[in-house]
């Protein structure tokens, strides 16, 4: 398939923070169509992505990148007022949303504004989620932010989400339909063997991603510390001091590893034990990624890993997101052969992805021809 050269092609991010999943959604779709236009509301440097040598517009907010929830009611404002900063006017608008990247208005009027969804913003809709939405001191601007962001939705013209659970969120949020494709892993380079450079303890559980409330990496020592296992606790964020504080008092054995490299992550996902997963992600891309190194997922049924993880053959889920539940469910999981869990994983691999984005797009617009 080819892009019809005579038109021109927007491709929107949310923000450029660090190489996570929507990241790196946003990678595959700008090798997608190399030749679109690549729009943020902020870019931080050194973030490592692969997009054709292509740079990255802006919006006014760029200034604000280390600041995002202060910034938070004023992102459907840089939004909408970007297209005017770049004098946009796009036939084809792809947006990559998570916050509030739908209120771009780069799409010409007679155009075509496409969004996949990572999921509408958490803390305006899900607070329960996600703790930043839950004050009752936000209650106003969430009011307001949930508002704007109805409005945004009604003037895409299609939607996809990354998950069952995304579709439904869009569904019950903004009152439209979505398919469902799911995000992009790329799952031969997470199968690729390589050499053991780190001093870890063995069959450690791992338990891996931002380094943030909602990520349940406490539980996963707690869970750790009631099964006698050792357990490797990887990422980065604001709970860094906390996590190293319990790792200090825990009854087994707790390494936090902070910003591990790339080559690090897919060592710590080859040799887990089992991936802990105790969090409700939209979809959760770390679960296929242990999935693709052969190491079997503990996650709740709920969420993203409800859809990929299957229960008995790449994993063990669970109702309850608590310490007794996952510790019982910990054996069921280790049980899981690599070959299976391998298996599991081809289903979410890029090729799989493109091909599902290529066709829905072309379903919208008669852009991609054979």
């Amino acid at each position: 398939m080819t892009t019809d050269p005579g038109l021109r092609i927007a491709l929107v991010h949310e923000w450029i923070a660090a190489r996570a999943g929507a990241e790196q959604v946003f990678e595959v779709l700008a090798g997608v169509w190399p030749g679109a236009d690549l729009h943020a509301l902020s870019a931080a440097p050194g973030v490592r992505l692969d997009l054709g040598g292509r740079a990255v517009r802006t919006t006014a907010l760029d200034r604000f990148r280390d600041q995002r929830a202060l910034a938070l009611p004023l992102m459907p404002v840089a939004w909408a007022r970007h297209a005017r900063d770049v004098q946009g006017s796009y036939d084809l608008v792809v947006t990559s949303h998570h916050a509030f990247a739908t209120s771009n208005r780069l799409v010409a009027p007679h155009g075509v504004h496409l969004a996949y969804v990572h999921t509408p913003a958490r803390y305006v809709w899900s607070p329960e989620l996600d703790g930043r939405g839950t004050s009752p001191l936000l209650a106003p601007a969430r009011r307001a932010l949930a508002a704007a962001d109805h409005r945004a939705a009604r003037r895409v013209t299609a939607f996809a989400a990354n998950s069952a659970e995304v579709a439904r969120r869009i569904e019950r949020f903004w009152g439209r339909d979505a398919v469902v494709v799911h995000p992009p892993v790329d799952v031969a380079r997470f199968a690729a063997t390589g050499p053991d450079t780190l001093d870890l303890p063995d069959g450690f559980l791992l338990a891996l991603g931002r380094f943030v409330p909602y990520k349940n990496h406490l539980l996963a020592v707690d869970v750790a510390e009631r099964a006698g296992r050792p357990v490797v606790v990887a990422g980065t964020g604001p709970l860094l001091p906390v996590l190293r504080a319990r790792a200090a008092t825990a009854a087994v054995p707790v390494v936090v590893l902070d910003r591990p490299s790339h080559d690090t992550v897919r060592e710590l996902l080859r040799r887990a034990a089992v991936l802990v997963f105790p969090t409700v992600e939209d979809f959760g891309i770390v679960p296929v990624e242990a999935m693709a190194s052969g190491t079997p997922v503990l996650a709740p049924r709920r969420g993203g890993s409800g859809e990929t993880v299957l229960d008995g053959v790449s994993g063990a889920l669970v109702d309850e997101l608590t310490v007794d539940a996952l510790v019982e469910a910990l054996p069921r999981a280790e049980a899981c052969r690599p070959a299976d869990c391998r298996t599991r994983a081809l289903a979410f691999d890029v090729d799989r992805f493109t091909a599902r984005i290529r066709d829905w797009v072309g379903e919208h617009t008669g852009v991609l021809r054979p």
